[in-house]
């Protein structure tokens, strides 16, 4: 059986910074999203994978699409 977590351990969890990336700039967590494009290639649709670093400095840029 698994062993159910409180309240307060599960927001330990969030609030650690273990394992997380700090952006210098704008001194923010850097998540990685995956950004899915499609492409044609010989007359069909297929998706272009991409996993990208985002923080506030760029995440304007990324949703928009102007970087990938």
């Amino acid at each position: 059986m698994a062993k159910v977590r409180s309240f307060s351990a599960k927001v330990a969890h969030e609030l650690s910074s273990e394992g997380k990336m700090i952006c210098p700039t704008c001194n923010t967590e850097i998540r990685r999203v995956k950004i899915v494009q499609n492409r044609k290639t010989d007359g069909t649709w297929r998706p272009a994978i991409h996993f990208t670093k985002v923080c506030k400095c760029n995440e304007a840029d990324v949703m928009s699409g102007k970087i990938v």
